[in-house]
């Protein structure tokens, strides 16, 4: 697996030597994209590839919203009846992006609050295709053509960052815990480039502690043909989702993810200011085991 170079950070504060390793990072992933583009963006089969995607992904999301309106979730949402659906309709997606999932692990029934590492966009469907959660999205996704209406129907719930809503919402993922639901978010706030883990924001696993429900961690890879961490998947920067879609399904070359379910997360009496740092070292310590894995 290729290993991302590193820069002396000696005597810089650690807000500016974070900037700077992911401002590499970064710069790293654009070459390895910029050579994985080199070697299909002038083929004929490439852009028969894309065309042929691009024409199922169409006719799956009219598949999507015929059945969004068969199971009722226009009209609303999280009934239990309507979940093997979005699951069915996440699986098939994931196949149209010739997306092979590996699952590692099982998840403990009963109630908990979700979290996970976030790479992509494709994280919600990777994640939706084998676990019966509900997603707490940035409020741009909302706006998404078709891809955010039918994330609306699917029972996502959006937050406005740097609204100051956290509360707001907080209280709504505590109401939908309660009711027995299970409400995934991503504690980084922003995707990565898969290397390592930004710092977790603690402010919503209060909503585990409001609701007395353990939390259920989760961790994706994604990885090219080489073993190596996949240069196209991370969705960062100044990406925007229609050109970085267009290369995902142009590229011939599947993508595989490991999904790995850690242990469920008892509160054992902890803020969520601790619980949310326990947590973070517990990931990212399982984060570099998973990179490691060998296929």
């Amino acid at each position: 697996m290729s290993q991302m170079p590193q820069i002396p950070v000696e005597g810089l504060p650690s807000s500016f030597a974070a900037d700077a390793q992911d401002a590499l990072a970064f710069a790293h992933l654009q070459q390895r994209r910029f050579l994985v583009a080199q070697q299909h963006s002038d083929s004929l089969t490439a852009r028969l590839r894309l065309y042929y995607r691009f024409a199922r992904l169409g006719l799956h999301l009219v598949e999507g919203a015929v059945l969004a309106v068969a199971c009722g979730a226009v009209f609303v949402q999280y009934r239990e009846y309507q979940r093997p659906v979005i699951r069915w309709w996440h699986r098939r997606f994931c196949n149209i992006l010739n997306v092979d999932i590996r699952v590692h692990g099982e998840p403990v029934g009963g109630r908990a609050l979700w979290i996970s590492n976030h790479v992509s966009w494709l994280d919600i469907p990777v994640l939706g295709a084998h676990f019966p959660v509900n997603f707490l999205s940035k409020a741009e996704v909302a706006k998404w053509p078709v891809v955010g209406w039918l994330a609306k129907v699917a029972g996502t719930l959006f937050i406005q960052r740097g609204s100051g809503d956290a509360r707001q919402v907080g209280n709504q993922l505590a109401e939908h815990l309660r009711e027995g639901r299970h409400v995934l978010f991503f504690p980084e706030g922003t995707t990565t480039d898969g290397h390592k883990l930004k710092r977790f924001f603690h402010k919503l696993f209060a909503t585990a502690i409001e609701a007395d429900v353990p939390v259920q961690p989760v961790l994706v890879c994604y990885r090219d043909e080489t073993d190596s961490l996949h240069p196209l998947v991370p969705f960062v920067g100044d990406d925007e989702f229609l050109s970085h879609a267009t290369e995902i399904l142009k590229s011939n070359h599947r993508i595989v993810v490991e999904v790995l379910v850690l242990p469920l997360e008892p509160l054992n009496g902890r803020d969520a200011r601790t619980l949310c740092r326990d947590l973070e070292g517990k990931m990212a310590e399982a984060l570099r085991g998973l990179q490691s894995l060998q296929r």
